[in-house]
């Protein structure tokens, strides 16, 4: 059997979605099932492949951009396929090329969220909505949702959503564990730098902190994704923060492992989630985390258990949280530490990626019946 993984985002670029195409791709091939990565972006100057991780990469040229555009040699790429594993949050671009041009091979979809879980162009996501997206999914032998709240939503316009939540290198990421003692003024933050991960507003909260003599030291660290570096700088040097805060526009594993060895806890300013995989990664290196009370990441981060809450305002109930977490002492943060790694546990790909495969094999078996 033979699996092409379709996906708008791919190495050297860093994120959730890359996470999990790789790992994903990684663990369900072996003997028999041949697993290759198909990434389609307007960014390829043109068609080509090379191997990574023991994969074959296909970078797919695109004439247009990440919502419309023809992707040029996906047809003759995907037709060498038994099945088609489509990441597309947006549900346009590359769907609309699967229809176009691979629309007689069995296809899933994993959801990463969609789009709707923002209030950017809604009269776009309303003609979307109401127009599309029934016909859209309607060609999916499933559509996996990639959390309680992406099934629930994808349910409303399709009966073949199943709940198939993604997973994480749950061994990779015990190598980040602490090492020394914990102090819980040690923050990081680790991920993509794009303007829905606010970072400013992690900054901001230093600010605050720092105002109400709290010394906290955070790591930023991650590719500069939307070109933030610049602005992020500014602003440490204009709220005079530069003996608080380092940045790290890109690390390695090694690297980001002896960092994460150094530090108590993983703060994220995310304004949405698709999943929240960088945050199970964290909480899978013992980090007490801190985010917004939002899905889907509110569905495994337990305030004072494994984590913590911040609105991200500036306010005076952020500033007692921040004082909080300052406080804790060396058994609190062993305890918040391992309920963080107990909790991601379950999201480890040894289980997870067994899922995927049996909607594989399910998809596959659906291909086969008249519908």
């Amino acid at each position: 059997m033979k699996i092409l993984s379709i996906t708008p985002t791919y190495f050297p670029e860093v994120g959730g979605i890359e996470s999990v195409v790789r790992e994903l791709a990684m663990r369900t091939g072996g003997p028999g099932i041949q697993v290759d990565v198909a990434h389609v972006s307007a960014n390829h100057p043109a068609f080509s492949v090379s191997r990574h991780d023991g994969l074959d990469v296909y970078r797919v040229p695109v004439l247009g951009n990440r919502l419309a555009g023809y992707a040029r040699g996906f047809g003759r790429l995907a037709a060498g396929y038994d099945l088609l594993h489509v990441h597309d949050p947006q549900l346009m671009m590359i769907t609309g090329n699967v229809l176009l041009q691979a629309g007689r091979i069995p296809a899933v979809l994993s959801t990463h969220g969609g789009f709707h879980h923002t209030q950017k162009y809604p009269a776009i996501k309303w003609l979307h909505e109401h127009v599309l997206m029934r016909r859209l999914l309607g060609h999916y032998r499933r559509i996996l949702g990639s959390s309680e709240s992406d099934t629930a939503y994808f349910s409303r316009f399709s009966d073949r959503v199943e709940k198939c939540e993604n997973g994480i290198a749950y061994a990779k990421f015990q190598n980040g564990r602490r090492t020394g003692a914990a102090d819980p003024t040690r923050w990081i933050y680790w991920g993509r730098w794009s303007a829905n991960k606010r970072i400013d507003a992690v900054i901001d909260t230093v600010a605050l902190a720092r105002d109400h003599g709290i010394a906290i030291d955070l790591l930023i660290a991650g590719p500069d994704f939307d070109h933030l570096g610049e602005s992020f700088k500014a602003k440490i040097e204009a709220l005079q923060l530069g003996g608080s805060i380092r940045m790290h526009p890109y690390i390695e594993d090694a690297a980001l492992m002896q960092e994460l060895q150094d530090r108590t806890v993983f703060i994220t300013g995310s304004e949405y989630e698709g999943f929240g995989v960088g945050i199970l990664e964290a909480m899978a290196a013992g980090k007490i985390v801190v985010c917004r009370d939002m899905k889907p990441i509110n569905g495994f981060v337990e305030r004072a258990v494994n984590g913590f809450f911040l609105d991200f305002d500036g306010g005076a109930g952020d500033l007692a949280v921040v004082r909080e977490i300052a406080s804790l002492d060396a058994p609190r943060c062993e305890a918040m530490s391992n309920a963080a790694q107990h909790s991601a546990k379950r999201y480890d790909w040894d289980s997870v990626a067994a899922r995927f495969s049996a909607h594989y094999a399910n998809a596959l078996g659906a291909a086969s019946r008249p519908r």
